[in-house]
């Protein structure tokens, strides 16, 4: 949501400005309200039941203090907001434990909801390293899937760098405020990801980069995406507890073997040992996700596939589809199943050319 509603965006700002009320709880209120404008007015007083006088205290107060100081500032950054109860939220991120209340987003919010993976790893990488984050990056983004990670140096800049040479689209999840570019020297990266994908932050605008932030940031990299790539971590690398997040989400975890006698592959041939997928290239995610379209990366088919490349649970969500499009929760609905799951079975028909993703989280049969 950008800044043409300013009542709506107060209102989000106030929902990210709260202090004293836990995320899962926050979720849960603003569920009942509806959206952060009938929270902060007219719906204040039928969801006050249950809560405790300090939550009620704190809905009351809003922080208002800090409203002008954001608002401001969210006009000169041009950035927008969504709120958990918002259409353009990011679909996957809503159905995680302790999803933020409040994202703030510079460049396209919609891509958060495209089929994506993310790639991590350490900030003290070997140029190898590099190397095969940035191939992965951009044989993945060749295929139109979004690329995310986090921005920082080593293997989340290489990330989004191949991404961006492939011409794909990529997402960076930072740890501070979408106004601020940490480490500073990736300012030209940054621009060139708002061109060609989006910022993404949970964190107020004028939050810096402060170090208890990055573990909540990393839970949002695994959350927008159906798998998680580690390139080289450490044995205390931040990459580590995104692969711990992405477990705990359901998403899938990959790991490139590394050099044993390098310090940051200590951490990520640790994952292998516990049982992570190996991977080599972009082939070996893509045929995971989506059986049948590893081999050599063919571009992504415009004729439509004999139906007979369906399998069962695929067969059953095209027939939920037609040409009107459905939000994914309609789709869940009309087939039983959780989102997440929904979402990847979606993900494949969109690669085999059944499936057609629109903005808005809706999705449309492909076939004439």
């Amino acid at each position: 949501m950008r800044l043409e509603n300013t009542e709506a965006c107060k209102a989000r700002l106030m929902l990210a400005l709260l202090k004293g009320i836990p995320r899962a709880r926050l979720i849960k209120i603003i569920e009942t309200a509806g959206s952060p404008e009938r929270l902060f007015s007219t719906e204040l007083e039928r969801v006050s039941k249950g809560l405790s006088p300090d939550e009620m205290s704190a809905l009351i107060a809003g922080n208002p203090h800090d409203l002008d100081a954001q608002l401001s500032s969210v006009r000169k950054t041009e950035c927008g907001i969504v709120a958990w109860t918002d259409e353009d939220y990011p679909e996957l991120l809503r159905h995680i434990e302790y999803a933020p209340p409040v994202i703030f987003f510079r460049g396209d919010i919609s891509l958060s909801s495209r089929p994506a993976v993310a790639i991590v790893g350490s900030r003290k990488c070997s140029a190898s390293g590099k190397f095969v984050a940035e191939k992965l990056a951009r044989d993945i983004a060749a295929r139109g899937i979004v690329v995310v990670s986090g921005l920082a140096r080593g293997i989340d800049s290489a990330a989004h760098r191949g991404a961006l040479a492939a011409g794909g689209f990529t997402i960076a999840v930072l740890g501070c405020g979408v106004d601020i570019c940490y480490p500073p020297e990736n300012n030209k990266l940054l621009e060139e990801i708002l061109r060609r994908g989006a910022a993404v932050s949970e964190f107020v605008l004028g939050t810096p980069p402060l170090k208890q932030n990055f573990p909540l940031r990393n839970r949002v990299i695994s959350g927008i995406s159906q798998a998680v790539v580690i390139v080289e971590a450490g044995e205390t690398s931040g990459a580590l507890v995104t692969a711990m997040h992405a477990l705990e989400q359901g998403r899938e975890v990959f790991v490139v073997p590394g050099d044993t006698t390098l310090i940051s592959t200590i951490g990520s041939n640790r994952l292998l040992k516990e049982g992570a997928r190996p991977v080599t290239e972009a082939a070996d995610i893509l045929d995971e996700l989506v059986p049948g379209f590893g081999g050599e990366l063919k571009p992504i088919p415009q004729v439509l596939p004999s139906a007979e490349t369906l399998s069962e649970e695929e067969e059953t969500v095209l027939e939920c589809l037609s040409h009107v499009p459905a939000h994914v929760d309609q789709v869940c609905d009309r087939v039983g199943g959780r989102a997440p799951a929904i979402l990847s079975v979606l993900l494949s028909l969109e690669l085999k050319g059944f499936v057609r993703q629109e903005p808005g989280n809706r999705f449309v049969r492909s076939n004439p």
